[in-house]
């Protein structure tokens, strides 16, 4: 059976989506942080955080989860993370929003040179979380234990990825 379009490649759009990465992390350059104002959905408009890369053309609404990732990479101010590596990488969406049943979380960064765990809260909750080092320049596929989160198995990927 031949492969087909997914269906984010068949409805692309200007914001990176989960399917875009093929199941895989990508390593990303940042490029900007914006907060323009867009539809919410019911008519209306709130702020939103879009951040655009200098490798793709599509830009990633950063949500307050990914956000706090940066925030303890780089800190408070949004026009120092532009310039650092991040790597993102699809995962099973918990909350049940996402159409595609993934959603898009930081990995790490290459500029790290080791483990990164932090505590921050996201709306109500407090939540932990933990940073790898994705080498140098290069994206370390890592496979994940659904259950406790815990990194069971590291290695290269055989293709770049977006």
């Amino acid at each position: 059976m031949t492969r087909g379009l997914t269906f984010d490649e068949l409805y692309p759009g200007k914001y990176v989506k989960a399917g875009d990465f093929k199941d895989k992390p990508a390593t990303l350059t940042v490029k900007s942080v914006t907060r323009p104002m867009m539809s919410d959905g019911s008519g209306g408009e709130s702020p939103a955080v879009n951040m655009a890369f200098e490798e793709i053309e599509k830009m990633l609404i950063l949500n307050k989860t990914n956000a706090v990732c940066f925030r303890a990479l780089w800190g408070d101010d949004s026009g120092d993370w532009v310039g650092h590596k991040i790597t993102l990488h699809p995962v099973r969406d918990e909350s049940g929003m996402s159409e595609s049943g993934q959603c898009i979380r930081v990995k790490g960064s290459p500029e790290l040179d080791k483990e990164l765990k932090f505590r921050a809260h996201v709306g109500l909750k407090m939540i932990t979380q933990k940073l790898v080092p994705t080498g140098n320049g290069k994206v370390t596929e890592t496979v994940v234990e659904q259950a406790t989160g815990e990194v069971i198995e590291a290695a290269e990927p055989e293709e770049d990825l977006l």
